[in-house]
């Protein structure tokens, strides 16, 4: 297969595509703003989306982008501007670029945030898009320029929308909610539950989530949003039950009041995505959650 174009390849997804890519013996280029957090032997380029010429450059040597460059909830929470430029002007330069030089197909990273208050469950593509974050609002932008860059341009596109992704390289200190539970039972600290634990999430591991994403590149799926989801509602409690006894301890549980303009069940409909892939992400919770938690255990 021709090169591909891993933007955002130094973040969680980022690494675990990466070693997918190197497992399957994909010719690839490992882009981010940071330095290189891989070995020498791979062909990495530091480059900020937000320059233009460092990304045509890039974008001229390959067939296919894989975008997941973005800047995080928690950034729109305080900068909606900065964010909002990464984001948005980021994937732009993308797309301009991939304009001039012709790449055959871009795979974008959306999140099932976009979606904001929820109608009904399972959760479908065509499910009415209310965003409640700055940083959904971006998404949705993007989404819609990736849409209209297609329909203008002639640009073909995979879109996912992930749901709550989980594994390996998601850092505690990011403030998800696996590695965050971990670190909480690891240590015996109490770990705070908002409501009475049943709302409903859908955990979608994240070695999944990278095969998803290497076959939208390769195979011929074009111009379509997709979910990328295990379609399996899981409630915080049971998510607690289940690391509970892998890591075998006690879990020392808070209640509080259900937080305001929190979402009770939000979970995918995985119709479209067994249709045009002739598969759903396989990997159990249980499985998922170890194969976490050995990760987690080698982290300083």
């Amino acid at each position: 297969m021709a090169t591909i174009a891993v933007f955002g390849a130094a973040g969680f997804i980022g690494r675990n595509v990466v070693q997918k890519l190197l497992e399957k013996g994909l010719s690839f280029i490992a882009v981010d703003a940071v330095d290189s957090p891989f070995p020498t032997r791979i062909n990495y380029v530091k480059a900020d989306i937000l320059n233009p010429e460092a990304v045509g450059n890039i974008v001229k040597k390959v067939e296919a982008v894989l975008h997941l460059a973005a800047s995080p909830l928690l950034v729109s929470m305080e900068n909606p501007k900065l964010n909002m430029k990464v984001n948005v002007e980021g994937t732009l330069n993308i797309l301009d670029a991939m304009r001039e030089s012709k790449p055959k197909k871009i795979v974008f990273s959306s999140a099932s945030s976009v979606v904001g208050e929820v109608k009904y469950d399972a959760v479908d593509e065509g499910h009415p898009c209310k965003p409640k974050t700055p940083y959904a609002v971006a998404k949705k932008a993007c989404e819609d320029y990736i849409r209209v860059y297609h329909e203008v341009y002639g640009l073909d596109y995979v879109v996912f929308r992930f749901f709550n992704v989980y594994g390996p390289w998601q850092y505690p200190q990011h403030g998800a909610l696996v590695p965050s539970l971990y670190m909480r039972l690891t240590s015996h600290e109490p770990f705070t539950v908002y409501g009475d634990g049943s709302a409903t999430r859908d955990f979608v591991y994240v070695d999944d989530v990278a095969e998803f994403c290497i076959q939208a590149l390769r195979e011929n799926i074009p111009n379509e949003l997709v979910n990328l989801g295990t379609g399996k509602p899981t409630s915080i409690l049971e998510l607690i039950n289940v690391a509970s006894k892998i890591l075998k301890v006690r879990p020392n549980l808070v209640f509080k009041p259900k937080k305001a303009g929190e979402i009770d069940n939000f979970y995918a409909n995985t119709a479209k995505l067994e249709k045009l892939f002739g598969r759903k992400p396989s990997t159990t919770l249980e499985e998922g959650l170890g194969h976490t938690f050995t990760w987690l255990k080698t982290v300083k």
